[in-house]
């Protein structure tokens, strides 16, 4: 598969999760300009199955905040950090099961439970990577998918 079929994949992923359990939608791909920082909060998780891999997302914090009080239906300042940073790992599953389901659509996947991480970290040359531009806010997603060669056994 190629970069530019996970992009896509991404994107078409994005937009149906962020619409139906966040109610927002991207309004487009942000460019290069918009890069994860450290004040972003960031969730990843593996999956395992064929293929294997990692998925990530991350947001500045603001933007956690907005899709957290939207999925929660609850005010951004009544949320704690601990609240934002579950429902970003919550997206993070979320998107994840999304992807997955469009790249191999007969194989099941094992996933672990996503947790919060540095941005950045796990994630050395992502197979794809974008980011969207949300009303509340920039999101970016990454896939690192192993190749099959690379698989334990």
């Amino acid at each position: 598969m190629t970069g530019s079929e996970l992009g896509r994949i991404l994107a078409d992923s994005a937009a149906e999760v962020l619409e139906s359990m966040f109610f927002t939608s991207p309004s487009g791909e942000a460019g290069p300009e918009v890069l994860p920082q450290a004040s972003w909060i960031s969730a990843a998780l593996s999956f395992h199955g064929a293929p294997s891999g990692r998925f990530g997302v991350q947001v500045p914090a603001e933007t956690g905040r907005r899709i957290a009080a939207s999925f929660l239906g609850q005010e951004e300042e009544t949320l704690t950090e601990s609240q934002t940073g579950d429902v970003v790992c919550e997206l993070a599953n979320m998107l994840c099961g999304s992807v997955l389901s469009r790249v191999e659509a007969e194989t099941q996947f094992d996933l672990s439970q996503p947790r919060i991480e540095s941005p950045g970290a796990g994630r050395p040359s992502p197979a794809a990577t974008s980011t969207f531009v949300m009303e509340e806010g920039p999101l970016a997603v990454w896939l690192d998918m192993e190749h099959a060669d690379e698989q334990q056994p």
